[in-house]
């Protein structure tokens, strides 16, 4: 099993959103999800626009990442500049990073709430594209089963 840290700035959107989609790619990965400074809980905007795309989120409370600071990790991914930073906390327990860029889509305040599920609406879009690139090409191989010759379900030693 692949333990993967996900790791934005409060632990309420982007963060949420990726655990989501990434563990909706395939099975192997526990996914957990921190925030450099957890916010209160997810804005209702986020759970309209994964149900839109087919996901359930949790209302599980946004958690510090101090929590998973010593914690031995396969990988940790940062989404945002604030996260990236935190990486300086972590012991020398994390085998892999992996960093993506994503705006918050709440940064800015809009009095439309249109505009706002837009915003966070085209996170998703970008961050679907991207993350299954990181699955795709980073993740996947090594979450296939292995054969005894050490290759993986496509060998044909036996």
């Amino acid at each position: 099993m692949m333990n993967i840290l996900i790791v934005s700035n409060n632990d309420a959107c982007r963060s949420r959103m990726a655990m989501e989609i990434l563990t909706s790619f395939g099975r192997g990965m526990k996914v957990f999800t921190a925030g450099v400074l957890p916010g209160n809980g997810i804005p209702d905007t986020v759970f309209s626009v994964m149900e839109q795309n087919g996901y359930h989120l949790s209302h599980k409370k946004p958690v510090d990442v101090e929590l998973y600071c010593h914690q031995p990790w396969d990988y940790v991914v940062t989404l945002c500049r604030e996260a990236e930073e935190s990486r300086k906390d972590f012991d020398n327990v994390v085998r892999n990073w992996k960093h993506f860029l994503y705006n918050d889509p709440f940064q800015a305040y809009y009095n439309d709430e249109d505009l706002v599920e837009q915003q966070v609406a085209e996170v998703y879009d970008l961050m679907h594209r991207q993350l299954y690139e990181f699955y795709r090409d980073e993740l996947s191989e090594q979450l296939l089963p292995r054969c005894r010759c050490g290759a993986n379900t496509y060998c044909r030693c036996e």
